[in-house]
């Protein structure tokens, strides 16, 4: 027979109380639900949004740019950023109401910037760029009534020396949507801030670094609880120029209330000392955006203060170009050193007359003298020999019309007329008229001041045309060399040793006892051209190129003044004051 199992007392009774347990906890969790959601349901959604996780972007110092002894010339300056965070906003509408009557911008603007950049509620919009102490201290009184509104501290550019360079270091800006959609990379956002011209535009990989950011808890005041998360941003690397702070700055008071350029460099390396250029401006007023009437100011100047002279300025050469017209008669045995030309003052060419700058004529003229005293007569005569295809051989050979590759953008290329440009451009043959023109640097041709420095870098070193750049060094956060710029060939130009030498020997000849006398400096051998080119739209514009010391040159020297008159007159004092200035400092 099978005995039955039985289950003690006892044990029945604490298995009782177990499930009762359950069941009290169980209806503990299911009325805590409950409650939770029926009855405090939505004083905690509105606590969870009030009290959210904000997500801000910190951008990263750009790199410093230092000239080339170290003096700083752009770095960096702290300035509060007002923004809006389009998530946290109950009332746009009311909240841009208030926010006008402290910062000054209008409720529709407001409305406008948060509108525009609705991708992404949760990252803030930028109002305004650089706020005032005063209106800052306001914001945070009236914290609670602005809610959605945060204040960043973002660096922000600062040019030390204001107008100084202007040109070459360039200046930021906010991205637009055009750069968006060229640039194509997702490292971008709208309200980013970019290199515009200039050095900041060339260099922006290099200069603009990483941002960083961070993750905060923020309560219904918008005060931060806690920090979440940080991830500092990385500052860009920066540059160290070619340019020499002191002589760049003596430049640009030799031009002040002139338009024109001054580059100086040395031929044997392509380092910029200095690149001047007038009018200029001011690139910090464009930092944290730039205001109407500023802009308005400098785009309607009718001399044209944001135009780069020596880059993107096209102007006829006038005689510095019989240079080039010299070297192609030797080269192509079209005259000599011991070849004479009788100057009248006048040249006839079928039933034209072209005319010498000296009026009763220069007399009979030698190779040396004729560049010495710029006889028109000389070089009108040695060029009609040489003809419209030797000149396009020769000046190809220099490399007119193309870019030197200076590290800047938008560099114009100019105009360099031939027989098949003009029947292009303007459906007309060449006449002989035209070469006679070119000859001296008029007519059709065209070209930029850093074109015409090339040409005086090749003379100079005897055919070797090093890149024309003005970054020296690349240096990382750390202060570590990252790269240095190396001299580089871009160029050589195929002429005889001893072409270049006698062109040479005139060039000192112009200084000693020719147009160019108002540059010589008794304890300094400077050689250099003069010229005088003359302008559809007004006075001849004036220009000096040269070099020194003539023995055993150091640098060149490229000088421009728009509308200046006479190149000898106007152009020569000034490069004799550069050199003295440089050799001066170099003593």
């Amino acid at each position: 027979m099978k005995e039955s199992s039985t289950v003690p007392e006892d044990v029945k009774q604490r298995l009782n109380w177990v499930l009762i347990f359950i069941i009290i906890c169980f209806s503990v969790l299911v009325i805590s639900l409950w409650y939770l959601q029926m009855i405090k349901g939505e004083e905690l959604s509105k606590r969870a949004v009030e009290n959210c996780i904000r997500s801000l972007v910190e951008d990263a110092p750009r790199g410093n740019i230092y000239d080339r002894y170290g003096e700083m010339l752009v770095t960096n300056r702290p300035a509060v950023i007002v923004s809006i965070i389009p998530a946290e906003v109950d009332n746009l509408k009311e909240l841009s109401k208030r926010l006008s009557k402290i910062i000054g911008l209008s409720e529709e603007v407001i409305e406008q910037k948060v509108k525009k950049y609705t991708d992404n509620p949760f990252k803030p919009v930028k109002i305004l760029d650089d706020c005032r102490k005063d209106k800052i201290i306001e914001i945070e009184e009236r914290k609670s009534e602005l809610k959605g509104v945060v204040l960043e501290v973002q660096p922000r550019r600062n040019y030390l020396y204001h107008e100084l360079a202007a040109h070459s270091l360039g200046h930021v800006g906010e991205i637009d949507k055009e750069e968006l959609q060229r640039l194509g990379n997702p490292k971008f956002q709208g309200g980013d801030i970019i290199g515009k011209t200039g050095l900041e535009k060339y260099y922006d990989d290099i200069l603009r670094g990483e941002k960083g950011g961070k993750e905060v808890e923020v309560d219904a005041l918008g005060r931060e609880i806690a920090l979440l998360l940080h991830r500092k941003p990385v500052p860009g690397k920066d540059l160290v120029l070619t340019i020499d702070r002191d002589l760049q700055l003596y430049g640009e008071n030799l031009l002040y209330g002139k338009r024109g350029s001054i580059i100086v460099s040395n031929p044997y390396n392509g380092e910029i000392l200095a690149l001047v250029n007038r009018p200029s401006f001011n690139p910090n007023l464009f930092v944290s955006g730039i205001s109407y009437p500023d802009w308005e100011r400098l785009s309607s100047d009718p001399d044209y203060p944001l135009t780069n002279r020596s880059v993107q300025g096209v102007y006829a050469p006038g005689s510095i170009f019989k240079v080039v017209t010299a070297i192609a008669a030797l080269e192509e045995g079209v005259t000599n050193r011991k070849r004479k030309v009788y100057c009248s003052g006048t040249f006839e060419l079928a039933d034209q007359v072209f005319t010498c700058w000296k009026e009763l004529g220069h007399g009979s003229l030698s190779f040396v003298d004729g560049i010495a005293h710029s006889c028109n007569i000389y070089f009108y005569t040695i060029g009609k020999e040489l003809g419209i295809e030797g000149f396009s051989k020769y000046m190809h050979k220099f490399g007119l019309g193309e870019k030197v590759g200076i590290d800047l953008p938008a560099e114009a290329l100019g105009t360099i007329p031939s027989s098949e440009w003009k029947q292009r451009e303007h459906k007309q043959i060449w006449f002989p008229g035209d070469t006679i023109n070119l000859s001296i640097g008029q007519g059709y041709l065209l070209l930029t001041p850093l074109q015409i420095h090339s040409i005086i870098c090749a003379v100079t070193t005897e055919g070797e045309i090093y890149r024309l750049h003005l970054v020296k060094e690349i240096i990382s956060p750390d202060g570590e060399t990252i790269k240095e710029i190396t001299p580089e060939v871009y160029r050589k130009v195929d002429i005889s040793t001893s072409t270049f030498r006698t062109v040479k020997e005139g060039l000192r000849a112009t200084i000693l006892k020719g147009t160019g006398w108002r540059a010589n400096v008794k304890e300094l051998s400077i050689a250099g051209k003069t010229g005088t080119a003359q302008n559809p739209q007004g006075e001849t514009h004036a220009w000096f190129m040269g070099f020194a010391p003539y023995e055993n040159p150091e640098v060149c020297i490229t000088i421009f003044i728009e509308n200046g008159g006479e190149g000898g007159e106007i152009a020569a004092p000034i490069a004799r004051a550069m050199l003295e200035k440089y050799f001066n400092t170099q003593k």
